[in-house]
Formats: structure tokens, sequence, C-alpha cells
């Protein structure tokens, strides 16, 4: 069984939910299939808007949320996160690199690096040279991976992976598709589990 797990690393919410799934997978028997998107083409395309400027005129609702994370990482014990100070990000060379890992068959140690250095280490990503040496003191081959990240094929496929995401229903990351179900966020990680095990 497969859950499509539909994910940007500009958001924090997706680093927690990639934390949680190792023990997720191993209590459901389920395997995550992760599918590369563009956070901001699914808020264009869906209508959507970011929390920090859909909520910008209702303050405490903005402080509600960061009290709700820190619970989280509290929770699952995620001391490591530190929120990012460059905080929105341009993602598009990082979301076109996470396809080309996939192509080169270094995904898993991609995603690692990425979001180790995005969303512990502070690092700003956004800036290719720092993006390039971050993967490069990391033994990624990065000439590989950015000969694939330039090509039309790549940037084709990310808009390709949004598009059909909005298409099944997605309006934001991190969204999780199982069957003919959708799941959104975080806090709904505990209704995915609760129906793959009452579907066994």
């Amino acid at each position: 069984m497969k859950v499509d797990f539909i994910f940007d690393v500009a958001s924090p919410n997706m680093y927690f939910c990639h934390k949680l799934i190792p023990d997720f997978e191993a209590r459901t028997g389920v395997e995550f299939e992760y599918i590369p998107c563009l956070l901001g083409g699914i808020m264009k395309l869906s209508g959507n808007q970011p929390p920090f400027i859909a909520f910008a005129e209702i303050p405490n609702k903005n402080k509600y949320q960061f009290i709700e994370i820190e619970r989280f990482i509290k929770q699952h014990q995620l001391a490591e996160f530190k929120f990012n100070s460059n905080f929105p990000m341009n993602t598009v060379q990082i979301q076109r690199g996470a396809l080309a890992a996939k192509e080169l068959g270094i995904f898993d140690k991609y995603l690692e690096i990425i979001l180790e250095a995005m969303w512990e280490k502070d690092g700003n990503l956004a800036d290719m040279d720092i993006l390039q040496s971050t993967l490069s003191k990391n033994n990624i081959d990065t000439e590989s991976i950015m000969r694939i990240v330039t090509s039309q094929d790549c940037k084709d496929k990310l808009i390709a992976n949004t598009s059909e995401a909005v298409n099944r229903g997605a309006f934001g990351v991190p969204t999780f598709f199982f069957e003919d179900q959708i799941f959104f966020g975080k806090d709904h990680l505990y209704q995915l589990e609760e129906y793959i095990n009452s579907n066994k």
C-alpha cells in the first residue's frame, strides 16, 4: 500500500511530517511516495494563501500557530527543529533538485541533507551558491544534480506534479493521498492512520 506525499521543503510542517513517517510506515505497513511539487504553484492554482498572509489581520491566530508548533515539537521530541530566519524561501531549485535526486537514485540522502540544512541549521538554500555548497559538502555530485535541474524536462516535471496535485484536490502542503482519500496537514496524520487501519 502506498501513500502519495505531496511536499515542498518550504513548509516546516512538511519537515514535521517527514520526521514522523518512518514510525508511521512501521506501524501501518504502508510506503510513502514523496512527490516533489511547488507550494507557490499549488497556492496560485487552488486560489489559496499562506497562513501568514491569509491571517495577517488576525494576530491572535498567527500567534496560536506558533504555540501549536511548539506543542507538536515537544510532543514528538523534535528538538533539532529551528525556524528558518529566511522564511518564506523560494524553493524552485531545491524541488527540481529533488526530482533530479530521484532520477539519480539518491533521493533519500538528498532530502535529509536539505531538511537538516533548512530546518535545523538555518541555511538559506534559496541562494544557489549555498545550496550547491551544502550538497557538495555532503558528497552529493552537484554537477550531475544541476545538469538535470536546469533541463526543460525537469522544469516541466515539477510543473506537471504541481498541477496534478491540485487536480486531485491539493490546496497546500503537506498533503497525503491514499486510495481516493485526501488528508491535509500534520495534524491529520492520525486520521490517515485510522483510515488505513480500518481499511486493511
